[in-house]
This record gives C-alpha cells, structure tokens and sequence, in this order.
C-alpha cells in the first residue's frame, strides 16, 4: 500500500489491498469475534434499500460502540415504533422554514470565519474547516450565544479547558479507538466497560459533555417557568417543545449531539475535500466561478449583501456547484462505509443468503469508485453528474446504476440531515470564495493530496493560503 493508503484507517481500502480494485461483490471478515459481511457493489443495495427495504435495519455494534458518547440517538438505533416517532420529530425541526433560519445563522459565522482566515493568510483546511463546521452546528443546535462554550477535558492525568465542539470531535475519535483496544477485540462483550486509563479518561470527558447539555436545558426551563415560552430557534428549544422528547432530558441529549458530531465533522470534510479539488483543476474552479458571478449578482462584491442573495431557491439554481459538491463526496466520501447495519430475517439478496441479524457494512468508498460505473474514477469530474455529459454514463454508454452513489445511504435509513448538508455547503462556499482564492501551499499536494474522511483517526495536515481577488 503507498503512504497515504496507510494514512486512512478505515477498512475499505483494506479490502482493495486485499482483493485489487475490484473487489468482490461480498467479502467478509471476522470483526471482534463477529462475521461481517462488506457490500462493495451496487446491485445488493436495490434490494437493501428498495425492494427488501423494510427489513433492511441497523445493528446494534456501532449503538453499543457509542452508547456512552452519543446515548441513544436515532442514528444508531433500531427502527422500532420509537425510533420512528423520534424520527418524524427531527424530521419537522429540520423542515424548510426552520432549516433556513438555521443556515442564516451558519452564514454569519461563515463571514466571520472568512475574516479571520485572511488574517491568518496560510490555515490548516482541515482544521479550519473543522472549527468553523463545529461553530456552525453548536449555534444551530444550542443557539448562537452558544456557538463556542468551554468544558473540561481530561487527558494524560491532567485536566485543561477546552471548546465544547472539539471535545466532542475527541470524543468521536477516541470512542472508535476503543474497539482496537486489545481486551476489547478478544472480549467485545465488555465493550459497555469503561475500565482502561484512557476509558476512565474518556467517561469524564462525555460527562462534561452531557452535563453542560443539561445544564442548558435547566436554564432554558427556568426560563420557560418564568416567561411562559422558549426563546430561539435552535434544535434544542426546538426539541423541548416537542411531546415526544420533552418529558426526557436525556432524549433530547442524545440527539443533540448525534447532530453535533455527525453533522459537523462529514460537512467538514466535504467543503475541505472540495476546496482542495478546486484548488487541484483551475478549469473546474473557473467554470464553478463563473457560475457563481452569473447567478448571483453580489458574488465578487459587499459580503453581507451576498449572504442575504444565498437564499434556499436561490442556491438551488448553482447547478454546476451542486455537481462539485456531488462530485467531492463520490471521490473521497466522507464518511467511507455505512456504520453496522443487518436485515431482520434470513433472506437471498442477490443470490447470497445473508441470515437475520448478521452484520453488514456498506462499502461506500469502493461503490463510489467501481470502474464498471463510473469512467475515469480516481479522477475529478463534476461533469460526471450533468446528464448531458459523457461522463454521466457508464464506461459502456449505459446509464449508471441509481445505487452507483450513495453518500447519504439509502431507504427508511437515509440520512436524516442530507438536505441539511446539501443547504449548509451552497451557502456557505460561495462566502468563503466570494474574495479569495484557496492555493495549497505544499505543491506535492497538487498532485497528491492527503485522503481526508470523517473516521480517520489521525487527520491530515493540509496547508492553504488565501489569496485575495
């Protein structure tokens, strides 16, 4: 494997330094003592997601991987009645009206990030990106007041002040470190244990976490029992005024940060994945930029009246920017593989018997790279996503498979927050290109960039400079 495959810790490019680029259909490992069945095809996700849909379900390793960071949040959970209720719920604070009072709140971070990037000249992307993805979602989650809170951290023995956002983000990392922990890979049924130095440590870390999040909840209460009503339009109090989650705390905990590490950390990683790209392919960036300036009168002039122009419908008519961020989430998803999810009965799903409650792992990397679907894979072509393009089809000249792209998986489980992410991205890339340009530093990269997801745990170091246009 070259460097950089090594770099990426996740086990989809394990499986092609195992089986070559084109993998199998199926491949299975053995994973904490567990058969684990890999999908690295798209023909099996028709039935997964259509067609055998309602017995497609999660489970519940990656719940028990997480249960003491995320609790019980519907990401992880089982599709029962519950589940469903909770679902609908969160469905309703992320509707239209609701989701753009959100992302009016992400823009105005946005243009302040971009003022203190100019002031830096030369970032760390995936940093930056990550610090202002997490601002982003702290204030749509707990409010703008709250877009930046400390908590405690523990690490080493000793105890430091922290950023409520990258706590979280250490967290997420640090719980799936866990499942390599030696006694945990021989004995996964002590995985609900925290009983390592660096478990005890991470407990205390969560429990800042979740005792800061109640302590919020306590005060928006307070304030309810003495005005009568809840102030702001954030997920929070949006969630507290909901007869399913308002009579639980700990419901409402859990969703919160489920949103939090997950919404912030793979939006992230597509806007740095794709500032790279455009930083790699002038052509594309110009083509990108021209739509910007023809669409969008205020693009190159006054910030704030840009921000104001980037409204819903309006964005909806960035085509070209659409088929950049598709195109950034096919060649380097964010998140590379589905998190563990089973059928609910025995079942033959394209000629394999795959047995009830067995585990499977969609392999979305490699669905996203199969060279029978996609012309030209490892390179980046937006154009691949315009239906009057060559590149739209297949090798052959056929039309792609419809699962050929699944970056937000598919069915009942599809995730909650894609119209959320779709949103965030074009309001918020063309702020940051509104009078810059993103250059990366270190020339190798230009052909060679460091590959970047969300479950990495170590991330890159991919350094940019702005230039002002």
């Amino acid at each position: 494997m070259k460097n950089k495959e090594l770099n990426s810790t996740n086990s989809s490019r394990y499986v092609n330094h195992c089986f070559g680029e084109s993998p199998p259909q199926y491949v299975g490992f053995i994973y904490s003592r567990v058969l684990c069945l890999f999908v690295n095809r798209h023909e099996p996700l028709q039935d997964l997601f259509v067609t055998k849909n309602k017995f497609f379900d999660k489970h519940p390793f990656t719940a028990r991987l997480f249960k003491k960071t995320l609790g019980d949040g519907t990401l992880f959970a089982k599709s029962d009645e519950l589940w469903a209720k909770k679902r609908k719920s969160l469905s309703s604070s992320l509707y239209k009206q609701k989701l753009i009072q959100m992302v009016e709140t992400m823009k105005q971070i946005a243009l302040e990030t971009i003022k203190e990037w100019e002031q830096q000249g030369e970032i760390d992307i995936v940093a930056e990106a990550a610090n202002l993805m997490m601002r982003n979602i702290l204030a749509c989650v707990f409010g703008r007041q709250n877009d930046n809170p400390i908590v405690k951290y523990k690490e080493n023995g000793k105890i430091r002040d922290m950023k409520l956002g990258e706590s979280v983000q250490l967290n997420m990392g640090k719980g799936i470190e866990r499942e390599f922990q030696a006694h945990l890979i021989i004995f996964p049924e002590l995985l609900p244990l925290y009983i390592s130095k660096q478990d005890k440590e991470l407990e205390f870390n969560i429990d800042q976490v979740i005792d800061y999040s109640r302590n919020l909840i306590a005060a928006k209460k307070q304030q309810f029992a003495k005005t009568g009503k809840y102030e702001g339009e954030d997920l929070l109090t949006i969630l507290l005024q909901d007869e399913i989650f308002n009579q639980d705390d700990r419901m409402i905990i859990d969703e919160c940060l489920t949103f939090l590490a997950a919404g912030a950390q793979t939006t992230a990683v597509s806007i740095t994945n794709f500032l790279c790209y455009m930083a790699q392919n002038s052509d594309k960036q110009q083509k990108m930029r021209d739509e910007l300036k023809g669409q969008l009168k205020n693009f190159g002039g006054d910030p704030n009246d840009l921000s104001k122009e980037l409204e819903m419908d309006k964005v909806e008519d960035l085509i070209y920017l659409k088929y950049c961020f598709y195109e950034s989430m096919r060649i380097e998803p964010p998140v590379v593989m589905s998190s563990s999810c089973q059928v609910n009965e025995d079942m033959n799903i394209q000629g394999v018997k795959i047995k009830k409650d067995e585990m499977i792992i969609i392999n979305i990397h490699q669905i996203h790279h199969n060279k029978d679907q996609w012309i030209e894979d490892d390179k980046y072509i937006p154009e691949r996503f315009d239906p009057s393009s060559k590149y739209y089809l297949t090798p052959t000249g056929t039309a792609r498979h419809p699962m050929s792209f699944v970056p937000f998986i598919g069915g009942k489980r599809i995730c909650l927050g894609k119209t959320f992410a779709e949103y965030s991205f074009k309001a918020i890339v063309p702020l940051l290109l509104n009078k810059h340009k993103f250059t990366l530093v270190n020339k190798d990269h230009m052909n060679n960039k460091p590959l970047y997801d969300a479950i990495m745990f170590k991330k890159p170091v991919i350094k940019m400079r702005l230039e002002r246009l």
